[in-house]
């Protein structure tokens, strides 16, 4: 049964048309990759889902229920984002509060929950990421790739159905994108549902199970990721990854 499904998606910023009728299907416990160009729209596409862009027009269908994506109203925004989590590819973390305060403040200030509940559900989401031993840091003491698994913390600390990844690990040194996927890739065995925004084509065939490829504003192909990586259909598709792949082996 499918989780969430997107029809007709369109966003323009003012005459640009950045998605131009996007269809998209996630089913429970999928790991969605969103692989493209850049320009294609991927981004856009997460952010439309999340509300953090208001879409010109599409259906979103989400736990069973329909909604107008042109015209959602605000109640129905914050029932569906209490059940979404998004991780920036920035981090977006507060640079005056500690790591556990990080996880904790939306908790407290935007869910009402009691601080000790709370403090008790952060140290457990930093100890799933491997960082209780840096729950009093500050973010400027800790590594691009400590943040972002704090931020996977802060995510995680909501318990939600989806989580959105928007190039999770594009800012991060590459010696520090390992740590970051090996907690996403611990998330999907334990069958976290995540749509993952990704240059990294070993996530995509590796641990995601399903492919979504954009172009223009458009999804080209979607396909299984062994049938994606292995049998692609489309031309474009396949220009993309021989570039991928003599770009990895130069």
């Amino acid at each position: 049964m499918s989780m969430i499904e997107i029809e007709g998606l369109k966003k323009s910023f003012g005459k640009t048309d950045v998605l131009k009728g996007i269809d998209i299907q996630v089913d429970e416990g999928d790991v969605v990759a969103i692989l493209g160009p850049s320009g294609s729209g991927k981004t856009t596409l997460l952010r439309c889902m999340n509300f953090l862009e208001k879409s010109n027009e599409g259906k979103l269908v989400f736990d069973n229920m329909e909604y107008d994506l042109g015209h959602i109203h605000r109640k129905d925004i914050a029932k569906i984002r209490k059940k979404t989590a998004f991780v920036f590819q920035n981090y977006n973390l507060f640079a005056n509060k500690t790591a556990l305060e990080n996880v904790t403040l939306g908790l407290t200030s935007g869910r009402g929950m009691k601080k000790e509940e709370a403090v008790a559900i952060g140290k457990e989401m930093l100890d799933k990421v491997g960082l209780l031993d840096k729950q009093n840091n500050y973010p400027g003491q800790l590594s691009g790739g400590q943040q972002q698994r704090v931020a996977i913390a802060r995510a995680l600390a909501t318990k939600p159905e989806i989580i959105y990844f928007d190039e999770p690990t594009s800012a991060l040194d590459p010696e520090l994108i390992g740590e970051v996927l090996t907690v996403m890739k611990q998330l999907a065995a334990e069958g976290m549902t995540m749509l993952v925004v990704t240059h990294e084509m070993n996530f995509a065939q590796n641990v995601s199970n399903k492919v979504v490829f954009m172009n223009d504003g458009y999804v080209l192909e979607t396909a299984s990721s062994k049938e994606f990586f292995e049998n692609p259909r489309e031309d474009r598709v396949k220009e993309f990854l021989k570039n991928i792949t003599s770009q990895h082996d130069a």
